[in-house]
């Protein structure tokens, strides 16, 4: 079972890869298929930073840094839509740049991906408490994180306490907030 870093680091390079099959594009396949592969990067980038910032972050800035992330995400979309509108008039290579420019970003989320450390919660769920703790120690900067520490073993046993949660999703007790969810 791989944690959160994992998945961000596997988003980022299926959005690598989808990048440089559409900068190299010479059928349409190639284009559709890197369209695909940039899309399940996104989608897979998206899901696991939102978690990673909130399980990382002290509780008095889980909201802020999260919000920061959406207007990050925000931002990176308004600049490629410019460099999308800089490149239109190099005709007939202005797409090949303006796709080719998008690698910058996703290597250097790639590489910081693999200097990111794994979340406490994460290794807390899969058995590695002595390591949780040592990553709760370093992040926070301090050695007081005993209430902390304790909080996510005590929610991580009361999760796995849970038997078929995705059947309990299904119950009719919890119908409302699946159709909200959904």
């Amino acid at each position: 079972m791989h944690g959160r870093r994992t998945s961000i680091i596997c988003g980022r390079l299926s959005f690598l890869a989808g990048e440089t099959l559409n900068t190299a594009a010479i059928i349409m396949a190639m284009l559709l298929l890197g369209r695909i592969m940039l899309g399940v990067g996104i989608g897979f980038g998206n899901q696991p930073v939102p978690l990673y910032l909130s399980e990382m972050a002290p509780t008095h800035l889980r909201g802020a840094l999260n919000m920061l992330f959406q207007v990050a995400t925000t931002l990176g979309i308004f600049t490629a839509n410019m460099f999308n509108y800089g490149t239109q008039k190099h005709d007939p290579w202005g797409w090949r740049l303006s796709l080719g420019l998008a690698a910058v970003p996703a290597i250097l989320m790639t590489m910081g991906g693999y200097l990111l450390p794994e979340t406490p919660n994460s290794l807390i769920e899969r058995g590695s408490k002595e390591k949780g703790r040592k990553v709760l120690v370093r992040i926070r900067g301090t050695d007081q994180v005993d209430a902390e520490f304790q909080d996510m073993v005590d929610a991580s046993e009361l999760a796995n306490a849970i038997k078929h949660p995705f059947r309990s999703i299904l119950k009719k007790k919890n119908r409302p907030q699946l159709v909200m969810a959904i």
